[in-house]
């Protein structure tokens, strides 16, 4: 690489075709043939030699067959013949080298590295007067404003203001708090919105947000007023801007918070930035619907902290720098803001993705800085910031305008000369100053730059400092200037890019020009060619190389500028070179001219020439004559080609050798030729043919192919035109006489040579083009199939070639060969690919011929299959093989025949096979598939048609399966073995199908025959599971569940079972419910990898269900008639419902306490009144129904043995109340006496201890002397069954707690107590007697 860069770098240009081989490997160079040409070409076999042969020309074109290879370490050429080889097989290495110097015609491409060198000098820009013939700009059109608006401005009460949204051909103006749009370039669409109350302050267009607003959407205005922030909806009644324009509300509104905001800048993520007059950066987030602490739209400040509002005016020192601009980076996601004040600029990363937000550095002394750097700049002011994209530089980043139209350039990366991924400062690396606009037309310029420190400055530079408006994009600088009241002048800088400057002049120098413009100028912008964007030569050019016009002018059309000023909108078009070229020929009615003259010489006779043929060869205007007269410039500058000077001619009396192509100078018509093809195959020519992220694809599609297509016809139709240029020319005499010059002989055989090179030129444009034709008419989905029918080496091969590879190598027409093999097998039934094969035949006869078809084999093996007795190898072999054929075949052949044809032979997988071949033929883009996954909507006529393809095909095979149900058909005469197995065939072609389509109509075709359970018996069953789950039936989902099951699945198996418990479908039964449910835990438990929150989450589920379960039957005790119990009843089996529903629903709505209850202790939910109360209605309702006490007992004691212990089942309540209906009517007790109640908690489990309190607790209040007693009678009652329990399990350890619970001392106090208590009582007597009889015999003990 070292070596190539030292080569090169002697001569701008090197010659490729001259013949002259190099190579680096070796130092010997061998021409044979001739054994003088093979003495003077290893004479120059060193380096020195090498140089000094080079440095006789300081321009060689790469077109003079210099031929360079790498991978060869000796080329040796024997004679003229091999030497002839040699030329045709390295013809396609033309286009390399002339891409290459396309790559090197401007110095970088034209970009801000040629342009900003370190230099002083008077000839960076070339002034160009506006009504000159070469000047750059030319004014298109003219619209005034609408009448309607000025009407408007007599209204105007406050504030108005201007400018213009290209991306969708609308100027605008606001009028105090109205909107005014039109078409800028008819005037026409004249919309007005006031939908705002207070006066705009600013307004922006930018994209929305993806997934916020429906399609039609396809823009945003962003409105600004002193009081909030308004987003406003852009849709059109049509496909185009063209069309009549809605601006409609959106909603999304945010308050400025009394901040104006005074510029608006949008991202292509949706993105919204506004500036305020603050000093702050400010975001406005919208979306969808509000979120949890984020509301629907909100506004954010990147600069300061939020608390700085809440600060009061007088307490802050520092004044505002208002934000007057705001300049977005999209290439590298940059966001750039300038302050009025100041003049500072703030650098703000908005990440990789453009979704982060980090202020990285604020520059705030660039006017020092270069007040100080240099002096004559004091007092200036930055009046626009504008990015500098990637494509346009590498190294910088922002360029910002001065009042006196200084432009400073600046790199936001320490490194400047190196490469950081993101900002990290903002440092100024160049300034450049503009032309004067008063020495324009005497071109005197004053400049200076700077590139790592400022150089000296000419004494005088400016003699104007009232730049006002400025626009900056790609390389194109314009700025308004006001020298006069009520009209500005227009000043135009762009890059220059003729190919020929003044020697002393490094790198490129820019164009300017003085336009004069009608009244004030109020916007400038770029309309921008939607057209071009999709261009596929712009796959071909770097970022960097878009700037250069000469190579990228066949396909992106002229810039189109637009000045919106106090009397309209006026259209300029910036020219390209060759539009410059046409409208000197369109002037001098195609005749020769000084302007011509200088045009060719401003950008050299071979790039006029490339340009003459563009005009020649193309349709480029509805001017008749313009085709010949550039045709006749063509001509013109052709030229001839040339022999060397000290060329000795041969004797030409006898047989003279020819000369040797190496010593001719081929003509500028001859490189011209080659210029244009390599730039109209430049985007193929390197790239490979197959889509790498998408295999069986090709890289471009079908409008890409067209467009180099479109291109490469037109220059073959202008060679074709003028044969001379095919390398055709009549016989000549050789007849020669005597007095016939040499040199004649000698120019005779150079322009032979060269019609020679022309032959094999015109040879590889008819290849290319017969190559883009073919790869265009088998591009889209039909390809990714003939890559298929492909051999693996094919493929293979295919996948790693390029398009010149494809062109220029045997390999490509191998390659062609089996992609045509591929599509000839579809040609006879299937419509397209017989329209392809036409077409092919008539555009690529060299990549399609006849002899490729053989549309017959696979019938004739069939044929051959039938006279072959019984079921033997040979007979199976020829079935495959025709199979095989017939689906490569795709619809070459009539299928249902064929099918019926293998199972007559017993063949019946092969019968499955190529139908399921011929349906996915039929549908190659998986359309019938989409459907059917989508739902199978009537309104996706395409899928429904592809399906309703597809299943011409599956009926075949749906067809057999009938028969073989049916015992009918091909299947009647089976024996039932016979039927066993070939049924098993059948089944297992179709299950290891690929075919996903087929695997549903198959699986749809055994439920319609009550044939689902054997859905479980397929094998493999690939696509069952994805059946199953989008089947909505219920027998869908236990046949799911049970393949599951089958797979040890256990964790999707619980899963289905969950979701068919908790399926809205008023058909399943409560109970079904509630047994799905137990078998999905029952799941969950034998799963291995089943988190322990799954199994936890079911057992609630299912406790919460068995409530539900509770609360049905609890219902129906109600009454089945009851027309609201039966319609909970229904709900309750329609879904499975949370415990909030179950309690206010139903449980508290039908007053089911126990379902209360029930739920209260499920959900953990204690509230003591509630729970207090529901017992309360319990007990009562116990009682009304009978006298006893023993039903209130159980269901006490049934409760208590569910609720206990909880808070649900409270112990000291129930004690209290039990207790005092048992003091009021003992008699009632019943089998336990009057001691039934602490019976009933004991045999609940409530411990003795917890009853001695209680009833202790009791006894120490206020109560009657009644109730009193009847609490000592049941009080010693308890103590006495207290003692004997505590005697009956003293020695069991399981009991010990109930015996440390009885503390003696405790209870023997309370004997003493009551016992004093009685004694002062006469009615305690008997009760005394017995209290007294317990103490002792407790304590006796």
């Amino acid at each position: 690489d070292k070596k190539k860069r030292d080569f090169f770098s002697k001569r701008s240009f090197l010659s490729m075709d001259q013949n002259f081989f190099f190579n680096e490997e070796r130092n010997n160079l061998f021409l044979g043939g001739l054994q003088q040409q093979q003495q003077i070409f290893e004479q120059n076999t060193t380096d020195k030699k090498k140089r000094d042969f080079f440095s006789k020309r300081s321009f060689l074109s790469m077109d003079q067959n210099f031929f360079f290879n790498e991978e060869r370490n000796n080329l040796f050429l024997g004679g003229l013949q091999q030497q002839q080889q040699i030329f045709e097989q390295n013809t396609t290495q033309l286009i390399d080298n002339k891409l290459a110097e396309d790559d090197l015609l401007i110095p970088n491409n034209g970009n801000l590295e040629g342009l900003l060198v370190n230099r002083i000098t008077n000839e960076e820009y070339n002034h160009i007067p506006f009504q000159s013939n070469a000047q750059s700009f030319a004014k298109l059109a003219s619209t005034p404003l609408p009448d309607a608006l000025r009407e408007q401005y007599d209204q105007m009460k406050f504030k108005s203001f201007m400018g213009i949204f290209p991306e969708i051909e609308r100027a605008w103006v606001t009028i105090d708090n109205q909107l005014f749009l039109w078409n800028y370039y008819d005037g026409s669409d004249f919309c007005v919105y006031n939908g705002v109350d207070q006066i705009i302050v600013s307004i922006a267009l930018v994209p929305p947000k993806r997934n916020v607003f429906v399609d039609s959407i396809s823009h945003l205005l962003v409105v600004t007023t002193p009081v909030e922030i308004v987003l406003l909806a852009v849709s059109f009644n049509g496909n185009s801007v063209k069309s009549e324009i809605n601006v409609v509300p959106t909603g999304f509104s945010v308050p400025t918070d009394n901040t104006l905001m005074l510029k608006i800048i949008g991202t292509k993520e949706g993105r919204v930035f506004t500036c305020g007059k603050d000093g702050n950066l400010y975001e406005m987030i919208y979306q969808s619907e509000d979120r949890w602490f984020q509301k629907r739209c909100r506004k954010v400040n990147h600069t300061s902290s939020g608390l700085i509002a809440f600060i009061p005016s007088f307490l802050k020192f520092a004044q505002d720098d208002p934000l007057v601009d705001i300049a977005l980076d999209s290439s590298r996601n940059i966001l750039y803001t300038l302050s009025e004040t100041k003049s500072s600029i703030q650098v703000y990363d908005l990440g990789e993705k453009g979704d982060i937000m980090t202020l990285v550095y604020n520059h705030s002394t660039i006017l020092s800085e270069i007040e100080k750097s240099v002096p004559k700049l004091k007092k200036t002011r930055i009046v626009k910031i504008a990015a500098i994209s990637r494509g346009e530089s590498s190294k910088y980043n922002l360029v910002a305008i001065t009042n006196s139209g200084v432009r400073i350039y600046f790199s936001a990366n320490k490194n400047t000369f190196g490469f950081s991924p993101r900002p990290d400062t903002l440092n100024i690396v160049n300034i450049r100053f503009p032309p004067d606009p008063n020495v324009l037309a005497q071109q005197q310029t004053q400049s200076v730059t700077q590139y790592g420190g400022i150089d000296t400055v000419p004494s005088e530079l400016f003699q104007y400092d009232n730049v006002h408006e400025v626009f900056y994009s790609r390389g194109v600088l314009l700025l308004a200037n006001n020298p006069k009241e009520g009209r500005d002048d227009l000043i135009a800088i762009h890059l220059d890019s003729k190919k020929k400057r003044s020697l002393n002049v490094a790198g490129i120098a820019e164009k300017a020009t003085l336009m004069e413009i009608n009244g004030m100028i109020w916007v400038l912008d770029e309309q921008e060619s939607q057209s071009s964007l999709c261009s596929i030569y712009r796959n071909g050019i770097s970022p960097e190389g878009l700037q250069n016009e000469l190579i990228t002018q066949h396909f992106i059309p002229p810039r189109i500028i637009l000045v919106f000023t106090n009397t309209g909108m006026q259209i300029f078009e910036k020219k390209r070179p060759i539009d410059q070229l046409y409208g000197l020929l369109q002037r001098s009615g195609g005749k020769d001219s000084h302007e011509l003259k200088q045009f060719s010489d401003d950008f050299s006779d071979l790039q006029t020439c490339v340009m003459a043929l563009m005009l020649a060869s193309l349709n480029y205007s509805k001017d008749p004559n313009m085709q010949s007269w550039a045709a006749r410039l063509f001509f013109h500058k052709a030229g001839r080609p040339e022999i060397p000077s000290n060329y000795q001619s041969p004797n030409i009396y006898f047989n003279p050798p020819s000369l040797n192509p190496s010593e001719i100078t081929y003509s500028t018509g001859y490189s011209a030729i080659i210029q244009l093809l390599a730039r109209y195959l430049r985007p193929l020519w390197n790239a490979p043919l197959m889509n790498q992220q998408s295999p069986d694809n090709l890289q471009f599609n079908k409008d890409q192919l067209e467009e180099v297509e479109g291109f490469l016809s037109s220059l073959k139709a202008f060679l074709d035109d003028n044969p001379q240029l095919q390398g055709q020319q009549e016989n000549r005499s050789r007849d020669f006489v005597a007095q016939k010059r040499r040199m004649d002989y000698s120019y005779d055989e150079a322009l032979k040579i060269e019609q020679q090179a022309l032959k094999r030129i015109y040879k590889l444009l008819q290849r290319s083009l017969e190559a883009t034709s073919f790869l265009s008419i088998l591009s889209g989905p039909f390809f990714s199939d003939l890559v298929k029918s492909m051999t693996s080496p094919g493929r293979d091969l295919l996948n790693r070639m390029r398009f010149q590879d494809f062109v220029g190598q045997q390999d490509g027409i191998r390659i062609a060969k089996e992609l045509v093999n591929a599509l000839t097998y579809f040609q006879d039934q299937n419509v397209e690919a017989g329209k392809m094969s036409a077409m092919l035949r008539d555009k690529s006869p060299t990549f399609f011929t006849d002899s490729d078809r053989n549309r017959f084999k696979a019938e004739e093996l069939l044929k051959s299959a039938k006279y072959v007795q019984g079921d033997t190898l040979d007979k199976m072999d020829l079935l495959e093989k025709s199979l095989e054929l017939f689906v490569k075949a795709a619809d070459d052949v009539p299928i249902k025949p064929a099918c019926d044809e293998f199972k007559s032979l017993g063949f019946y997988s092969g019968s499955v096979k190529l139908a399921l071949a011929h349906a996915n033929a039929a549908d190659p883009n998986q359309e019938g598939l989409s459907w059917i996954l989508k739902g199978k909507q009537d309104s996706d006529l395409n899928g429904k048609q592809s399906f309703g393809r597809r299943i011409e095909y599956y009926q075949i095979i749906l067809d057999t399966l009938n028969e073989f149900k049916n015992k009918s058909g091909s299947a009647e005469k089976l024996k039932e073995e016979e039927l066993t197995q070939h049924r098993t065939e059948i089944l297992n072609a179709a299950t290891n199908s690929n075919d996903e389509a087929f695997h549903y109509v198959l699986y749809d075709w055994f439920v319609e025959n009550s044939l689902a359970t054997q859905l479980l018996q397929l094998n493999p069953s690939r696509y069952l599971e994805n059946y199953l789950e989008r089947n909505g039936e219920s027998f869908a989902s236990e046949l799911l569940c049970r393949h599951y099951i089958k797979s040890e699945n256990f964790a999707a198996a619980s899963k289905i079972l969950s979701q068919m418990a908790t399926k809205s479908d008023p058909s399943l039964k409560l109970s079904n419910r509630i047994e799905s449910l137990s078998r999905a835990l029952s799941c969950a438990t034998n799963g291995t990898s089943i988190d322990d929150d799954v199994i936890q989450g079911l057992e609630e589920q299912m406790e919460v269900a068995q409530i539900q379960m509770q609360i049905y039957n609890q219902l129906e005790l109600l009454g089945k008639n009851r027309d609201d119990v039966r319609e909970a009843r229904n709900q309750l089996d329609s879904k499975l419902f949370n415990v909030t529903d179950l309690f206010n629903k139903f449980a508290k709505k039908f007053k089911l306490n126990e379902c209360q209850l029930a739920i209260l202790k499920c959900s953990g939910y204690n509230d003591s009144i509630l729970i207090q109360k529901l017992w309360s209605q319990i007990i009562e309702e116990e009682c009304n129904e009978t006298l006893s006490f023993s039903p209130l007992s159980k269901k006490v004691e049934l409760l208590g043995r569910e609720f206990s212990p909880s808070d649900v089942f409270p112990s000291w309540f129930l004690v209290e109340e039990l207790e005092k209906l048992n003091a009021r009517s003992p008699q009632n007790a019943g089998e336990g006496g009057i001691s039934w109640v602490f019976e009933t908690m004991r045999r609940v489990g409530i411990p003795f201890g917890t009853l001695f309190e209680i009833y202790s607790s009791s006894l120490d209040s206020n109560c009657d002397k009644k109730t009193k007693h009847h609490l000592l009678v049941v009080m010693n009652n308890l103590i006495e069954q207290w003692v004997e329990f505590i005697r009956g399990i003293s020695g069991r350890e399981s009991f010990q707690s109930e015996v440390r619970q009885f503390e003696s001392k405790r209870v023997d106090l309370f004997l003493q107590k009551k016992i004093l208590e009685m004694q002062n009582h006469s009615e305690f007597s008997n009760l005394l007697a017995r209290y007294i009889s317990l103490k002792n015999d407790i304590f006796a003990k």
